[in-house]
């Protein structure tokens, strides 16, 4: 029996399970699943060869979910190619950046983490440079009817010395499924601050949802959906063509994860990434090409257990 305290988490995991083995050739290969999904009650019928793989699996997916994964919080897929270190990459990790950016932006993303499309995260907002405070918009999806999680996502940067800007961002985080009577969500905070010690490195830092209110259904564990974390990292511009960054985290769930990649451009306006992430280890691709103020960007991560997870963004920089 799963607590009441738990039971928003616990829901989680199992309707995560119920899709990927849904959609999974792997576990219909030998035997056949049969599914009986109600409110509070979930078992499944499956033969007795395949219990054991579906389980094990099973255990695997949840531990993913356990340890800090965010579905709503995806950097674009220029930044999740080099590796997914947003920390000096993009305002959505760290609001100090909006000071450092050369242009306004309107942008929209879909990434498929779980190659299952109910579980795809939707994203799109825009960053707006003035003279007085940059400002900067996100809405973000994830899952369907059923299930749902969306970030709501207002911020702000304003360089404060030469070499020095500082950011802060407020969000609203919403957990809703037809299995709750209620919904329920968190209102949190980040901080942010960049610095550019000399003309091509950047270096930031930034502390993502401190302090961290939970609104909303009080039964429901959603701690989840917005967990502490504190990232460091950097990013090198080497020549006019070549980029390296890197980055450090730590969460609630995970002491230390990092991330390293590269960009390079081969030619005008085309842009070659590679990057790779850890805890678990997951290397990534992608490009980028850009046309008349317009960037379109494609890129894939590989993982062990999901396999390549794929997704698409375009932006438009005015």
């Amino acid at each position: 029996m799963v607590a009441p305290a738990d039971f928003g988490y616990e829901l989680q995991h199992r309707f995560f399970a119920y899709h990927i083995i849904k959609k999974s050739s792997f576990f219909f290969e030998n035997g056949i699943l049969s599914l009986i999904f109600a409110k509070g009650v979930n078992f499944f019928r499956i033969t007795a060869m395949r219990k054991i793989r579906v389980f094990l699996f099973l255990g695997w997916f949840i531990y993913l979910q356990a340890h800090a994964i965010d579905n709503l919080r995806i950097p674009d897929l220029r930044t999740l190619s080099i590796g997914g270190g947003g920390v000096t990459e993009t305002p959505l990790y760290n609001p100090a950046l909006l000071a450092t950016q050369a242009q306004s932006k309107l942008y929209a993303n879909y990434y498929n983490r779980y190659s299952v499309s109910e579980l795809a995260t939707v994203s799109g907002g825009f960053y707006y440079l003035n003279d007085i405070i940059p400002t900067g918009m996100e809405i973000t999806s994830f899952g369907y009817d059923e299930y749902r999680e969306s970030l709501f996502r207002l911020s702000m940067g304003k360089q404060i010395a030469e070499k020095w800007s500082v950011g802060i961002a407020v969000q609203y985080v919403l957990l809703q499924s037809e299995l709750f009577e209620e919904s329920s969500g968190r209102v949190s905070t980040d901080i942010g601050f960049s610095c550019r010690p000399v003309e091509n490195v950047l270096a930031g830092l930034s502390i993502l949802h401190i302090p961290s209110i939970k609104v909303g259904d009080k039964n429901i564990d959603n701690k989840h959906i917005a967990s502490y974390s504190v990232q460091l990292g950097f990013s090198w511009e080497v020549t006019n063509t070549t980029l390296i960054t890197g980055s450090v985290d730590n969460c609630d769930e995970e002491p230390v994860s990092g991330s390293f990649g590269m960009e390079y451009m081969p030619f005008d306006d085309f842009k070659m990434r590679a990057g790779v992430r850890t805890s678990p280890l997951r290397p990534s691709l992608g490009v980028g090409y850009r046309i008349a103020g317009i960037n379109a960007d494609a890129g894939m991560v590989f993982h062990s257990v999901l396999g390549v997870s794929m997704g698409l963004g375009i932006s438009f920089s005015f």
